[in-house]
């Protein structure tokens, strides 16, 4: 019974994945996804490497603590501010672009 309902699940659930990759922007709206959740990540641990918290960081680039918060959960930041946050916890800002 059980292993029957898992199927269904499982299979219920694939041909939903299946349905959404379908989707005009799909694959478009994963890329911007993986790209913000990277960049995320990428302030989270340069805050942690200079062993900073939220609220100390908020206090050096003069804004909150919920305004880092929403830039290290990847909220749509600009350059300018990644430049700063960089500097905040001593490093430094590189872009790159790669070719596919």
């Amino acid at each position: 019974m059980r292993t029957k309902n898992f199927r269904e699940m499982k299979e219920r659930g694939d041909k939903l994945l299946a349905d959404i990759k379908k989707l005009p922007n799909y694959k478009r709206d994963s890329a911007l996804f993986d790209i913000e959740y990277a960049i995320a990540k990428e302030l989270y641990n340069a805050r942690k490497r200079a062993k900073i918290s939220q609220k100390e960081l908020a206090l050096k680039l003069k804004t909150t603590q919920s305004a880092i918060s929403r830039m290290e959960s990847g909220c749509n930041v600009s350059v300018a501010k990644l430049f700063e946050y960089a500097e905040a916890c001593g490093s430094k800002l590189e872009i790159k672009l790669a070719r596919y």
